[in-house]
């Protein structure tokens, strides 16, 4: 018998499910329900699909409103503030989390790396936090309606 030295994609929750409620997309995670639901039974290559989803449509949400210049930076700031994140995930993850978890106590952002695009007007970078967050969800339950949901129905009708 052989064991992979690969390894095992871990799940993307956050511990704050709303999938369970009812919700087509889950408001932490991004994760379609289905997918909350049958992640234990996913395979690697499975997992790793919708791991890349969530990646491309955060760093396309977070492009809108900030720009990375140094991911190096980016990921001091994680050590720093001892964020543990994911080293193989995109630098825009990095700065998600670092953002969920400590918007509050970065003073200048080029400190940490990225620096806020004209657009983002906003007053302090917890409100970012939450818009990006926003904007996650709203591009995944457009996602989920316009490509997923009618393939789920074909298959259960």
């Amino acid at each position: 018998m052989t064991t992979s030295s690969a390894p095992r994609l871990t799940t993307p929750c956050i511990g704050i499910c709303s999938s369970g409620i009812g919700d087509s997309v889950c408001r932490g995670c991004m994760r379609f329900a289905h997918e909350v639901n049958d992640w234990n039974a996913f395979s690697e290559t499975e997992r790793g699909l919708v791991l890349a989803r969530l990646d491309t449509f955060l760093r396309q949400v977070m492009a809108n409103w900030v720009e990375i210049f140094d991911a190096g930076l980016v990921a001091e700031a994680l050590r720093r503030y001892r964020v543990v994140c994911d080293p193989a995930r995109d630098p825009h993850r990095w700065l998600y989390d670092l953002l969920r978890r400590c918007a509050s106590r970065i003073g200048d952002p080029a400190h940490c790396g990225f620096r806020l695009r004209p657009q983002a007007g906003v007053e302090n970078l917890m409100q970012l936090s939450r818009i990006i967050e926003r904007d996650w969800l709203a591009l995944s339950i457009a996602h989920y309606e316009r490509y997923v949901e009618p393939g789920l129905r074909r298959s259960q009708g």
